[in-house]
């Protein structure tokens, strides 16, 4: 059963009648992958009220509707028959599922639809859809170019068989390698597999330059345990995609975690950005929890929202796409021909005290 958690955590997301800007959000705040996106909320609070406040208009103006559908499609669809009862003016899905799930009734009302999802095309399909979230399209250039600067030969691929990954990998990353002599073998897996032991002997015995991890945290940590049980976690030898970052988050060891480069958002990385450090503080402060990528964001997607409205007193898909670029907690906010946010991310690794850290020139040295 879908459940609201507006009167058990976020109090702020109360309904307002009288609100010129009505914003509905159904996301997984609990359930398997809620790790990642429980902090949604938090983030687009923040910017709402600092985006407001920066504008000179009243936060009161916007209602957000917030909604749990712990990863659920079902449960997507209940609540989005809900929300669209009540009306609203910009709609938020986060996670795959529950997006793809009301994508079609949503298309067809032509109102805003922000999407937080990994999918590299998702925004590509509909004029209306929108995007400020990392995602796979802005990561894969980062695997092709890893590849080509350590003059990679071969690489193998540990890649979960889910559509958002074979859309990165079948259509941006394999064909970009092989267009330069690099061979690949892959090896699919399914959503609940946790063993790696068999995964790991088999690019034991390809013995490729390059190993690439493409899954959820929940299968990047024990992935990385096998791989690093057959000695293979070496010489920056193993990239990870973004869901690594998650194990950062919840305390994985350190060991665990070194040796290994993996895609990780600007923000994340310290001293980057100054206008995160600042925002981190108070973020810690307001919420008594570190951010994740996510609740950043979020901000960002409710500023520029707030910019588009006190700009032209619209919210719709091109006043959306009018207030951008602007400068957010990511660095700066553009998006393009399909309304999707640009490379907001970077190669990174775990330097000695547990810390994320940007890769250095040296990391990206050629392998032979």
């Amino acid at each position: 059963m879908a459940t609201s958690l507006a009167a058990l955590a976020f109090n702020w997301f109360d309904s307002k009648p009288k609100a010129e800007v009505k914003i509905a959000i159904n996301a997984p705040l609990t359930g398997s992958i809620a790790t990642w996106s429980r902090q949604f909320p938090n983030g687009f609070k923040m910017g709402i009220e600092d985006a407001a406040r920066a504008q000179g208009i009243d936060p009161a103006l916007f209602s957000v509707d917030i909604q749990d559908n712990a990863g659920k499609p079902s449960d997507a669809v209940s609540i989005f028959n809900k929300q669209k009862i009540f009306g609203f003016d910009a709609y938020i899905s986060v996670a795959t599922g529950p997006a793809n799930a009301n994508a079609p009734a949503l298309d067809a009302m032509g109102k805003p639809h922000f999407i937080a999802a990994f999918d590299p095309f998702i925004t590509q399909k509909v004029p209306n859809r929108l995007r400020i979230m990392a995602n796979s399209k802005i990561e894969a250039p980062l695997f092709i170019d890893y590849a080509q600067r350590r003059k990679a030969q071969s690489i193998f691929v540990m890649q979960i068989n889910m559509a958002y990954a074979e859309e990165q990998w079948s259509g941006i990353v394999i064909p970009a390698l092989e267009k330069d002599g690099i061979q690949v073998t892959r090896e699919r897996f399914e959503f609940s597999q946790r063993d790696f032991k068999t995964l790991a002997q088999k690019a034991k015995v390809a013995n490729a330059d390059l190993i690439y991890i493409v899954g959820y945290s929940f299968h990047v940590q024990p992935a990385l345990k096998a791989l690093r049980s057959v000695g293979l976690v070496k010489d920056g030898r193993v990239i990870s995609v973004m869901d690594f970052v998650d194990l950062v988050y919840t305390g994985t060891p350190t060991e665990e975690l070194r040796g290994v480069v993996f895609v990780a958002p600007i923000f994340d990385i310290p001293g980057k950005m100054e206008k995160a450090r600042d925002w981190r503080k108070r973020y810690e402060e307001q919420f008594k929890m570190s951010p994740t990528y996510v609740s950043a964001y979020a901000y960002d997607n409710a500023t520029m929202i707030v910019d588009a409205y006190a700009k032209s007193e619209k919210v719709d898909t091109e006043a959306l796409v009018g207030a951008t670029p602007f400068n957010g907690i990511n660095g700066k906010i553009e998006i393009d021909q399909d309304r999707d946010i640009v490379a907001t991310v970077t190669l990174a690794e775990i330097d000695e005290e547990g810390k994320i850290r940007e890769l250095v020139p040296l990391g990206f040295k050629p392998l032979r």
